[in-house]
């Protein structure tokens, strides 16, 4: 290849590869990740990285992609920062260049699965690479095969650490981005458009329908069943309802939220907020004592939405829709499964999390095989409140009792009774928060209490520490300790807890027995092992005891492991259970072994094994899913369950699955082979969302009422007034890449796009690479946004024609002018950022992609002072509405003179 096409390709003195290729608006969805099957990764899976090497800061943030099938890396982007000539081509599925000299030349073609460098070749699996986003992302593994780097990715604290193992230069190039910057690889500025969404009087509502029903051979296992979702917004609150019916088709669960949220801690006005709420709620849990619970009742929240402190347990809700079973995954380890829905939600109390930032991944099996996930990124540590600042949380409800109380439900002697929480943190010092508590609940099988709380987080250097005293009214006392670090990469989060007088704790022992608690102590362990240079293992180990005060206590201890090879995703655990009675002590080992292939392969396997090793080793249960995509419309579902101990079954289960633009249908079907006994059903899912756009319901697919929407308006900007006027052209393959995939304007320039979720705020690229028009400029390169569930927000997309500048320098010197090249301009616009070039050898600068406004030239600070230049004449640049190519001129510089340059 030239010398030119290698150093445009890594980003060296020109900013244009050429012509964009046009692909049609098919195939634009299906480029932004290629040569990967099954797809390693999605816009879900972004990480903002900070790399480092030996001291210094290579990059500030990078894109890099953290999944279940490791951590990408864009190839061309880590290059330009190492100083490698190395030059990316996504439309050719390939990378080519050198590195640290010409004689070791790398070449990586994605489509072989074959990379050469210095004449050595290396075949790779297609989960290690893909194309996305304008660059070919690799997996660490493969990287440190491919350049002399070794790499650690500490996903929590969100950086990537370079080891060299030879001598880089990036020393040279730190110093030359220093002088230069934003020139050559310099990463641009992301530039960000918030589209608020606020809250109104009222909106058409987004809806979810779930229909089910199954028969059976002896006529007695009859069912019928629907869950019914919607949500939208409705007296300026978020609203959310649920309707779900028993097996005989029977009102059986009622549910209403109406909730405001903000991140920026205004969701209640005057009275701040990230997060209140009005319905059926839970209360929020206590560091000890009271712990989450559910009823109709109202909550507020200051604490930051993604955010807790090490004696707050997380507590994971959501949406399950009919006949899903979901996996809790956190940072890559598989932590438990939830096979059926509880009065149409999902559940995990008390998820274990690693001192620092924690990826949470939830995967949905639909009853046909489909797969969603759910990311969220979860910071765990000292719960330090900013110097100054008031953090608050309350919540009352009728404990067990909806608002709307239908159906037949489980109660015990507390239900119905109140239970109030009010919890505060008030930061003294950056390092330092104080904290306190009340609250009024009744336990189960205790008599209604109340409780009040007092405690200190710090932290101090890689060091946090907690501390919570509490005291109830019925003579019970507690005191707990917490401590986490980080010490040789490991995270360690450890809590140790005292009781007196029959002190309650609802965090640490959930459903608790006769005797209340004496003591109890935690410790929780994460690391990452590395086994091979291509494999390294997440280990997760979690120890507790309980003393109890009637003698009895309770040992258990848990390691957990989950590992990508190849295509497949390994899950492994081991469970270790002491308990000593008051008359016998017992012990239990038992284990599991479970196998999925990766989101979005074409067959997909899910499999697994339950054992006990001790007292009495064998199996007790074995599954296996083989989920096949016909089409991208049809698929088939195998399955077996073989029970085993006493009673042992084998249950054989077939179903197909039709997805539709517009619903999801399924036939299903299943054969316990010992007793003969059979079931075949039926299932139908789809959603109803309404378009601000053509104003009026259309069918979707189902989803649409469990997170947020938006609906996008791309046009041609004229005028450059940021709206749409009824003379501006739609601008059709405008892809917006959103949590569940990518959404691509039609023709008409408008597409409707779901799968925001309902976190903090959701983050979506805007990719145009499939535009026909290559001098077509977007506005933003990230659209971001506060997604709530049901409500669709409205995105207007102005995009604009560019140009083409040419300018020359000239240098004036002994009455004569001169070209002078490698001098470095700012175009400085009316509003904007500035537009960074270098003149070439003839001293002639080119710069593309020029929005339309005025400008004005200016020399670079830094090389005018270290040369002694000035700018004596230069014209002022105006870029028309309409683009095209704009002759600048002639600037002319001088050198000044010696007592003018001091």
């Amino acid at each position: 290849m030239s010398r030119a096409r290698l150093l445009a390709a890594a980003g060296v003195g020109l900013s244009v590869l050429g012509a964009p290729s046009v692909a049609p608006a098919q195939d634009v969805v299906a480029s932004l990740v290629q040569a990967a099957d099954p797809q390693p990764f999605s816009p879900d899976d972004l990480l903002f990285m900070e790399v480092t090497a030996d001291g210094y800061q290579l990059a500030e943030t990078m894109n890099v992609y953290s999944s279940r099938s490791g951590v990408f890396v864009p190839l061309g982007e880590f290059a330009r920062v190492l100083d490698f000539a190395v030059g990316v081509f996504p439309a050719e599925s390939r990378a080519e260049g050198w590195v640290g000299s010409r004689d070791r030349e790398l070449q990586v073609d994605l489509r072989r699965r074959q990379a050469t460098v210095g004449g050595r070749t290396i075949s790779f699996e297609a989960g290690q690479a893909a194309i996305y986003d304008g660059d070919v992302y690799l997996r660490l593994d493969l990287i440190e095969l491919l350049l002399p780097v070794r790499l650690r990715a500490d996903v929590s604290a969100q950086t990537l650490a370079v080891a060299p193992t030879e001598p880089l230069p990036f020393q040279q190039r730190l110093a030359r981005e220093q002088r230069a910057a934003g020139l050559g690889g310099a990463p641009a500025n992301v530039r960000v458009l918030e589209a608020p969404a606020p809250y109104t009087l009222f909106t058409a509502p987004s809806f979810d329908v779930n229909l089910g029903g199954q028969i059976a051979r002896d006529g007695s296992n009859q069912t019928q069943g629907y869950d019914v979702r919607m949500a939208g917004d409705l007296l300026y609150t978020g609203f959310q309802g649920f309707v779900g019916s028993d097996q005989d088709g029977a009102p059986n669960d009622v549910r209403v939220l109406f909730e405001r949220k903000d991140p920026d801690g205004r969701a209640l006005g005057p009275l701040g907020g990230t997060r209140a709420g009005a319905g059926d709620v839970f209360t929020p849990s206590m560091s000890l004592g009271a712990g989450s619970f559910g009823g109709r009742g109202v909550y507020y929240t200051s604490a930051p939405l993604e955010a807790l402190d090490l004696s707050t347990p997380l507590d994971l809700r959501g949406e399950l829709p009919l006949g899903e079973d979901v996996e809790l995954y956190v940072n890559e380890v598989l932590q438990a499964t939830q096979a059926s829905a509880t009065a149409g939600r999902y559940e995990f109390l008390d998820v274990p999390l690693t001192y620092g930032l924690n990826t949470i991944r939830l995967v949905f099996y639909g009853p046909q095989g489909e797969t969603r996930e759910e990311v969220r990124r979860v910071n765990f540590g000292a719960g330090q409140a900013a110097r100054g600042q008031l953090v608050f949380r309350f919540g009352a409800v009728e404990q067990n009792i909806p608002v709307f109380d239908v159906g037949e439900r489980i109660a015990d002697a507390s239900t119905g009774e109140a239970r109030v929480a009010a919890l505060f943190d008030y930061g003294l010092s950056s390092t330092v928060t104080i904290s306190g508590g009340f609250a009024r609940y009744t336990p189960q099988g205790r008599e209604a209490r109340s409780i009040g709380t007092a405690g200190l987080r710090a932290s101090l250097g890689g060091l946090a520490a907690q501390l919570d005293l509490a005291a109830d009214s019925e003579g019970g006392s507690g005191a707990t300790l917490g401590l986490a670090a980080r010490p040789f990469g490991v995270s360690l989060v450890g809590r140790h807890s005292e009781y007196r007088g029959g002190f309650v704790d609802e965090t640490r022992q959930p459903g608790f027995g006769a005797a209340a608690l004496m003591r109890s102590s935690d410790l929780r362990a994460d690391a990452q092992w590395e086994v091979a240079p291509w494999l390294t293992l997440p280990l997760s180990l979690d120890m507790r005891r309980l003393e109890r005060e009637d003698g009895t206590d309770l040992f258990t201890a848990e390691m957990r492991t989950s590992a990508p090879v190849n295509r497949y995703y390994l899950s492994t655990a081991l469970a270790y259970e002491n308990e000593k009675t008051l008359l016998e002590r017992r012990d239990r080992l038992v284990g599991s072994f479970d196998v999925a292939t990766l989101v979005a392969a074409r067959a997909q396997l899910r499999g697994g094994v339950s054992y006990e090793l001790s007292p009495d080793a064998g199996l007790d249960t074995a599954y296996a899913n083989l989920d096949y995509q016909i089409s991208e419309r049809r698929a088939v579902r195998l399955g077996v369950v073989r029970t085993l101990g006493a009673q042992k079954t084998t249950t054989l289960q077939a179903s197909g699955h039709y997805r539709a633009d517009r619903f999801d249908i399924a036939l299903t079907a299943a054969w316990e082979a010992d007793r003969g006994d059979w079931q075949v059903g039926v299932q139908l899912g789809f959603g109803l969302a309404f378009d601000p756009y053509s104003r009026r319901y259309g069918f979707t697919r189902p989803g649409v009422s469990s997170g947020g929407l938006v609906a996008v308006n791309a046009f041609v900007d004229a005028n450059g007034d940021g709206r749409r006027q009824a003379d501006e052209a739609p601008v059709s393959n405008v892809v917006l890449e959103t949590p569940a995939g990518g959404a691509v304007t039609g023709i008409d320039g408008r597409v409707l796009a779901t799968g925001l979720g309902d976190g903090g705020r959701a983050r979506m690229r805007v990719n145009i690479e499939g535009l026909d028009d290559p001098f077509l400029v977007g506005s933003a390169d990230v659209v971001q946004t506060v997604p709530r569930p049901g409500r669709v927000t409205t995105i207007d997309y102005p995009l604009q024609v560019t140009g083409e500048v040419e300018i020359t320098a000239r240098l004036r010197r002994d009455g004569a002018a001169r070209t002078l090249a490698a001098l470095e301009l700012r175009l400085i616009p009316d509003k904007g950022d500035p537009i960074a070039v270098r003149t070439d050898h003839a001293g002639v600068a080119f710069v593309d992609g020029v929005r339309p406004g005025r400008y004005r030239i200016e020399l670079d600070p830094d090389q005018a002072r270290d040369l002694g230049l000035e700018l004596t004449a230069a014209p002022e640049l105006v870029m028309p509405p309409s683009g095209g190519f704009v002759r600048g001129g002639d600037i002319f510089v001088a050198v000044k003179a010696p007592e003018a340059a001091q």
